[in-house]
């Protein structure tokens, strides 16, 4: 027979890992209910998009305090002001404090982006598009290795023969809202170096993530295209965030 002094260990030790595994489950309960609440607030925070995928990693106690180390958010076809689909925005949230009893943000300490587009969705927001008083057709952008973006096309004259034309350059960022094609580097083909059709392109493609119109202040720290995307990264206003999450519009 076991002694009682080993037996009151044993249960001990049993009602110690029942509250351990209840801690966690508890922990991933609080968790999943704080990645809900984020993402209901996400599409007025941020912006439409096709879907919002929301990961909290966190210890169990501080899940259940609504105090969250980590909290990562990926949208997929995130809407832009411009018209802009973007293929990827991904969020990195750090030290964010939920009330979870009232399913709001109290406090986010740090937040930081990564923006994804392909040459796909840049593409259709510039199909049919041309300047005043040019006719273009059988326009197409692609994305390059070492931060290149080219756009072709035809410049149709009054006798509709197609003139193909083809501009190309670097795309970095010119300020902390901005990107632009580097006009040092830029090479043309087919029309005049300062004519309308490629300042058309050229305006086009920077104003299209011009990121002062996103919905909260953004801080661009890097630009870099490859082949078939674009990928911007830096940081966001985490008050401006907070603010927009809390007011619900």
């Amino acid at each position: 027979m076991a002694r009682p002094g080993i037996i009151t260990r044993m249960l001990a030790a049993s009602a110690l890992c029942a509250i351990v595994l209840s801690g966690a489950a508890c922990s991933r309960v609080v968790n999943r209910t704080a990645e809900r609440r984020i993402r209901e607030a996400l599409p007025d925070a941020i912006g439409p998009a096709r879907q919002y995928r929301v990961h909290v990693e966190n210890a169990p106690l501080r899940s259940v305090e609504g105090k969250f180390a980590n909290v990562t958010i990926d949208g997929d076809d995130v809407q832009f002001p411009t018209g802009l689909l973007m293929d990827n925005m991904h969020i990195d949230l750090k030290k964010v404090d939920i009330d979870t009893g009232k399913g709001k943000v109290r406090h986010i300490g740090e937040a930081r982006f990564i923006i994804t587009v392909s040459d796909k969705s840049l593409d259709q927001f510039l199909a049919g598009e041309a300047p005043a008083g040019e006719n273009i057709r059988k326009t197409r952008l692609t994305f390059a290795d070492n931060n290149m973006v080219t756009v072709t096309g035809e410049r149709v004259t009054i006798l509709n023969v197609g003139i193909p034309f083809r501009l190309t350059g670097p795309i970095r960022a010119a300020s902390p809202t901005r990107v632009e094609i580097d006009p040092r580097r830029l090479v043309v083909a087919g029309i005049p170096f300062s004519g309308g059709v490629l300042s058309f392109f050229k305006s086009r493609i920077e104003s299209s993530l011009d990121l002062r119109q996103f919905p909260v202040p953004l801080q661009l720290s890097s630009v870099t295209a490859q082949r078939g995307s674009m990928t911007l990264s830096g940081s966001i206003d985490a008050e401006a965030l907070l603010s927009r999450a809390q007011a619900g519009k």
